[in-house]
């Protein structure tokens, strides 16, 4: 497998949490990048350097004219500057003995041949230096152990998610702003993120090596344009994928997304037959949207991987259960769990007798959180289950004027898969907030709940299948 700069992968430590940053292109002016990425940069515990000709201090800090006069070891260089101007800067840098930089600005290949010829040329400083380089034309890095945050989102108007068990690469910026958005809605924690644009040197190659090994990601998710080793990413993908799940959004699919994507990041597309067939061999899980890939991290996230597809479904309304049944009807790796006898006479005597004991297991409009909890006392330990979907109409009174013992339910451990499907207004949404910030997954239609369920299941089996070979 190819090795960049034959470096060895944990030293990109320095990229997530570096001792001191050199911001160069700071600036002190409200809505310019450089004041956005200081202003992101000074709540870390980094060492920061502003560097900028025409500023004697920004935010408190002592600017420098150049990188050279900071009298200090930089470990890392945050660049928002014209692209014609970085290329000394990344020398001077390097000479300095920098490990790397983090190059906001665009203007590269994805605008000209004038840019594609500056990028080529940072691509062999990097070569030349060993510097390792994130970008150009990319949003940096965000590390939430660390607090290291090189966004020029402010962070009222774009909120940063805690802690949590999610790494995510990224080509486009953009992805990754709404990512972040939704994983912080969906309380969802983050452990790095990594947005390299143009990739003229850290890859979506370097970025799995490094997540490989980093203990605090367990979920690896990338949006991708193109792939700089795919051979090397399909291969390294098949090992991690027996220990950590792999989410990938392939965009470029078409001739229309191949053209899109060269436009947008310079990127040259794959064929998406021979990737998509590539990844299942990898055991890679292929999403279809952001909305697929924050489903499927929220349920990986915050439950175990399910033995099979084996499927229950519980609700106090039956019709979202029927379209329910209907897409695990369509879909490939999923079945509705079927009640044997004993299961069912057990139910019988701790339900009333106008509950419609079968699959779905409808409780009717008259039940409470206890009646859902009594049901999976009778079958948490049943091996013809592998996952509970819980449906609940929120509104109805025994649910409603019951809602304490609904968070009281979430709090045991049902031993399987469990999670909620709920959609409505105001108070619906409040108490699937609530249920998420248990790491409950909570979703709002079957179309999505099957979807994410699906590619799950396949990939457990894909995962349980490369364990008993290995």
């Amino acid at each position: 497998m190819l090795k960049y700069h034959n470096s060895i992968f944990e030293d990109m430590d320095f990229i997530f949490a570096p001792k001191s940053v050199a911001v160069v292109g700071a600036s002190s002016k409200e809505g310019k990048i450089g004041y956005e990425i200081m202003n992101s940069l000074k709540e870390s515990k980094t060492k920061l350097f502003p560097v900028n000709p025409n500023e004697n201090e920004i935010m408190g800090f002592k600017c420098y004219k150049n990188v050279s006069s900071i009298p200090e070891n930089v470990d890392l260089m945050v660049i928002s500057l014209n692209a014609n101007q970085i290329p000394q800067v990344l020398e001077e840098g390097a000479k300095k003995g920098i490990k790397g930089a983090v190059i906001i600005s665009g203007g590269f290949g994805e605008v000209s041949q004038e840019g594609a010829i500056l990028e080529n040329n940072i691509r062999k400083i990097s070569k030349n230096f060993g510097l390792r380089i994130v970008g150009p034309n990319c949003i940096g890095v965000f590390s939430s152990i660390d607090g290291f945050d090189t966004f020029f989102q402010a962070r009222d108007a774009m909120k940063r998610p805690g802690p949590g068990p999610v790494s995510f690469m990224t080509q486009s910026g953009t992805y990754g702003v709404t990512l972040l958005e939704l994983m912080k809605e969906n309380s969802i924690g983050v452990s790095k993120f990594i947005s390299f644009g143009n990739k003229v040197d850290i890859n979506e190659v370097d970025m799995l090596e490094y997540f490989k090994t980093d203990k605090n990601t367990r979920i690896i998710s990338a949006y991708l344009e193109s792939f700089s080793d795919g051979r090397a990413f399909f291969n390294l993908a098949k090992e991690i994928s027996k220990i950590k799940p792999i989410i990938v959004l392939k965009a470029g699919r078409t001739f229309e997304g191949q053209k899109a994507a060269k436009s947008h990041t310079g990127a040259l597309a794959e064929n998406h037959v021979i990737f998509e067939g590539s990844m299942k061999q990898s055991g890679v899980i292929v999403v279809d949207d952001i909305e697929d890939m924050v489903d499927i991290i929220k349920i990986l996230a915050h439950q175990p991987l399910p033995s099979g597809g084996n499927v229950l479904l519980l609700t106090n309304g039956a019709g979202p259960c029927v379209v329910t049944a209907d897409a695990i009807g369509m879909s490939k790796n999923l079945k509705m769990a079927e009640l044997n006898d004993f299961q069912k006479n057990e139910l019988k005597k701790i339900l009333p007798d106008y509950s419609i004991i079968s699959n779905p297991l409808d409780l009717t409009g008259s039940a409470t959180p206890k009646w859902y909890e009594n049901a999976l006392d009778v079958l948490k330990g049943s091996d013809n289950i592998d996952i509970f979907v819980l449906y609940f109409v929120i509104p109805n009174a025994p649910i409603y004027r019951n809602i304490n013992e609904l968070f009281e339910l979430f709090k045991k451990n049902w031993n399987k898969p469990i999670m909620a499907v709920m959609a409505g207004g105001t108070y619906t949404n409040e108490i699937s907030k609530n249920l998420e910030k248990m790491h409950i997954p909570v979703l709002p239609t079957a179309r999505r709940l099957v979807n994410a369920l699906d590619k799950i299941v396949e990939y457990s089996r894909w995962k349980a299948n490369h364990h008993k070979k290995s």
